[in-house]
């Protein structure tokens, strides 16, 4: 019970303000969580209906280390007891946000592939809440994106998906946590529900789909040349040298910099342009991800690609 519960988990609302969202709903032997955006719900083998306060009740099946007994008292608080141990939690009555999936099925596409493929251009979602396309992965046809207004990064999925959408950030963190494919899923305009094997779901609300033109983006010339060995270790060195991640680092002719010249904290990289800026962030963005990046073409959008992912980084002007 406790990983079920644990699954759940995910959608529970942090703040009281909608008191609801901070309970799980038990009902129909499973239980369900939602926060506003993120749905989660599970199969349980509990015949209750209640509505338990999230957070104390995990913590009370995970103090359980004999067999557990739910049970709801004359005062209306769900009971858990194990042994010796015994735990009372708040429930709250009556009807309750929770949502239930919505929306016409549709089986057709390879969830393993899916799954993979946002697992892909996960690091590159973005945090700017005046573009909501850019704070999750989007899907759109046969390619997936994902951008922080720097860095684009793009992956293919083995054939077009049949539904243009935007996963937000917290419902792609959710999905890649299951360890599971969906199996299939239903849509409406506003929502998505991924449905797994297990009997599990997840209900998403969707973002936004007017992003630009990022075909046009990728498409821009770019040779790609291996990215040098030293240029990430570089990066490392120097970082403790500057204020932040959005810190400028300077190409410096064999170099990375601090500054634009050489009178800052250095590190020498063969293999480089002999000028460029960058934010540091981005930069490492690429560590693990590219393998190949045409950084001559700054101050211009630079091309990248690794495996099965090509995308462009932004440079600064001095």
């Amino acid at each position: 019970m406790l990983s079920t519960l644990k699954f759940v988990q995910g959608a529970v609302g942090k703040k009281d303000f909608i008191p609801a969202i901070t309970h799980f709903c038990i009902e129909g032997g499973t239980i369900r969580s939602y926060n506003g955006v993120l749905a989660l719900s599970a199969p349980i083998d509990v015949e209750l209906q209640c509505n338990p306060k999230a957070v104390p009740f995990v913590k009370a099946i995970a103090s359980c280390d004999d067999v557990v007994s739910l049970s709801m008292t004359g005062a209306g608080r769900l009971k858990v007891a194990s042994g010796k141990f015994r735990a009372l939690i708040d429930c709250i009555d009556g009807e309750t946000p929770h949502v239930k999936p919505t929306g016409q099925r549709y089986d057709g596409f390879d969830g393993a592939a899916l799954v993979a493929a946002i697992s892909r251009v996960q690091p590159f979602i973005g945090e700017d809440a005046s573009r909501l396309w850019s704070m999750g992965v989007i899907i759109d046809g046969d390619m997936v994106y994902a951008t922080n207004n720097v860095c684009l990064a793009a992956t293919r999925l083995p054939k077009p998906f049949a539904h243009r959408m935007c996963i937000p950030r917290m419902a792609v963190t959710e999905l890649l946590r299951v360890k599971e494919a969906p199996t299939w899923l239903q849509k409406d305009n506003h929502s998505v529900t991924f449905h797994f094997e297990s009997g599990k779901w997840l209900r998403t609300q969707l973002n936004e789909t007017s992003w630009p033109d990022f075909v046009k983006i990728l498409s821009k010339p770019g040779n790609p040349v291996p990215i040098p060995e030293d240029l990430f270790k570089g990066l490392a060195k120097i970082k403790p040298f500057l204020e932040d991640a959005m810190a400028r680092v300077h190409f410096l002719d064999g170099h990375i910099g601090t500054t634009p010249d050489d009178t800052g904290t250095t590190y020498a990289v063969q293999g480089l342009p002999p000028q460029g800026v960058f934010q540091h962030g981005m930069l490492q963005l690429l560590e693990g991800n590219a393998t190949h990046c045409d950084f001559s073409t700054w101050p211009a959008p630079c091309m990248f690609r690794g495996d099965n992912l090509w995308g462009a980084i932004a440079g600064l002007r001095q």
